[in-house]
């Protein structure tokens, strides 16, 4: 009974084991078949191969730049030809020379003044010249103006808000009545004051029936060499001597010409619709200028509200633009200047204060 039990036992595990082999052959047999026929039906590649490369290239289309349209030359028109004054019997044919100012030691002294030396022999410009020359002469201009502007670089900025800067621009007829002098400063304010150096300017000469004759003109960023230039005018050869670090030369002086301060104060005797076109120096180069009228503006400004012209320079592309606003109630001296650099940089001066009464000491 008992080896009967042991051998039924025995004969089922036996049957369970042949299963198990059976089961364990058969799967076998379906994975062999199943790798065999991937392999020749469904291309698996060989890890052992050299791996494929995919390559997107993207192919843009040439553009064709369109040619810019050319400007039109635009003709300048010429200076009117202006018959050379005849000289009075009394009145002696060659002037004597105002002697050039000399580079300031500091250029914070606004209020310094330039010493004087031209001789009473000097005699201004035959009457008739400015007859001759179709201007009208306004003989009552200023003998003095002293203005201060803030300075800007935002444009868009209230006249009350902060300024960057300041500047100064003193005007003086010397009491004899045929020499000017005007002396301009402009300064940074705060941290720029410590990387912004001053400008300076000076320019110096004589009065004439035409309005004002500079004979010198000196202009002067900090200690700069390369940024110091000078101009000597030569009315009787009419020679115009440049100066500056890269060396001198000399140029034909057009009449009328002026430098960068005296032509914006000869509005005061020749107002600025009669002449739109000016020869201006700035030391290193003698230009011809256009300006055009761009209409009347009233400013805001901490004088009140003041009535202007607004002119501006014509300017080639890529070159820097001048404008200029006249007060009209006060013989067209400049209340707001604003300079436009190449680069995109504006720099504007806008009137905070401005007295024409002469101080004691010049009064006549």
């Amino acid at each position: 009974m008992w080896n009967s039990s042991i051998l039924m036992r025995w004969k089922s595990l036996w049957q369970q084991a042949s299963f198990q082999r059976l089961a364990a052959a058969l799967l076998l047999s379906v994975l062999l078949h199943l790798f065999l026929i991937g392999k020749f039906n469904f291309n698996i590649p060989d890890l052992n191969e050299e791996p494929l490369l995919i390559e997107a290239r993207l192919t843009l289309p040439k553009v064709v730049p369109t040619p810019a349209k050319a400007k039109p030359a635009v003709k300048k028109a010429a200076l009117a030809k202006k018959t050379p004054p005849k000289p009075a019997p009394d009145t002696p044919e060659t002037k004597p020379e105002i002697p050039a100012p000399s580079l300031p030691g500091n250029a914070n002294a606004i209020s310094d003044q330039l010493t004087p030396t031209l001789s009473d022999a000097i005699e201004p410009v035959a009457e008739n010249q400015a007859e001759e020359a179709g201007l009208i002469i306004n003989p009552d201009a200023y003998k003095y103006v002293d203005t201060e502007f803030d300075v800007r670089t935002d444009i868009a900025a209230k006249f009350d808000s902060s300024p960057v800067g300041r500047a100064k621009s003193v005007y003086r007829l010397l009491p004899n009545g045929e020499e000017y002098q005007i002396k301009s400063l402009v300064q940074a304010k705060g941290l720029a004051a410590l990387f912004i150096p001053d400008l300076l300017q000076i320019s110096d000469g004589y009065l004439s029936n035409t309005g004002l004759h500079p004979q010198h003109y000196l202009y002067q960023f900090g200690d700069k060499k390369n940024k110091t230039y000078r101009a000597d005018f030569d009315w009787n050869d009419k020679k115009l001597s440049l100066h500056s670090e890269k060396g001198n030369k000399e140029l034909d002086l057009v009449e009328g010409t002026q430098d960068l301060l005296s032509f914006m104060y000869q509005f005061m005797f020749v107002p600025p619709l009669q002449t739109m076109q000016l020869s201006i120096t700035n030391g290193k180069k003698l230009g011809i200028y256009d300006y055009s009228f761009e209409g009347e503006e009233i400013i805001a400004t901490k004088m009140g509200n003041l009535n202007t012209i607004h002119i501006l320079r014509s300017a080639d592309e890529g070159d820097e633009k001048t404008e200029l606003w006249l007060a009209l109630d006060y013989q067209y001296v400049p209340v707001k200047i604003r300079k436009t650099e190449k680069e995109g940089k504006v720099y504007e001066l806008l009137v905070t204060s401005l007295k024409t009464e002469n101080p004691a000491n010049l009064q006549q």
